[in-house]
């Protein structure tokens, strides 16, 4: 991980009023440096495993539900039996294609959104699942997880 990347983890972890060091930091760069921005847990524990952070999968667990809970990672609905988490955490749409488990940011206006929408329900309206999460507004921490 480079100082610059570093030093910006550490900032963003304090400012939501979690620790700068240990593993959190390293893990937090490693997401963010991420070729994908849908990962899901066994992809970010392979991917913890490989760089060496020494966590074990309960920890990994625990510290990325405390990043989700802390805004500064997204967490996806998915229909997958493991969680999927999203490295984008600015509010934006997704398509979730059941069949691949391959998830596409959709980052357009309202309006291109609903032309998507009504297109894809007129071309496949039996295929077709709408899900609507509305996100809370409260800029406050989230109070930190039990662990499991």
């Amino acid at each position: 991980m480079d100082r610059a990347m570093a030093a910006t983890c550490r900032e963003e972890l304090r400012r939501v009023g979690l620790s700068g060091q240990g593993t959190l930091p390293r893990l937090l760069a490693l997401l963010r440096a991420a070729p994908e921005s849908h990962l899901n847990f066994g992809q970010v524990l392979r991917m913890a495993d490989e760089n060496r952070l020494g966590i074990s999968s309960a920890e990994l667990d625990r510290q990325l539900h405390m990043l989700v809970d802390r805004g500064l990672l997204g967490r996806l609905p998915s229909t997958a039996a493991e969680p999927v988490f999203d490295t984008v955490t600015e509010p934006h749409s997704h398509l979730i294609y059941e069949e691949t488990g391959h998830t596409v940011d959709l980052h357009v206006s309202a309006e291109t959104l609903l032309a998507l929408l009504r297109h894809a329900l007129v071309e496949q309206c039996n295929r077709v699942e709408v899900v609507v999460r509305v996100r809370s507004t409260s800029t406050a921490p989230a109070e930190p997880r039990a662990p499991p």
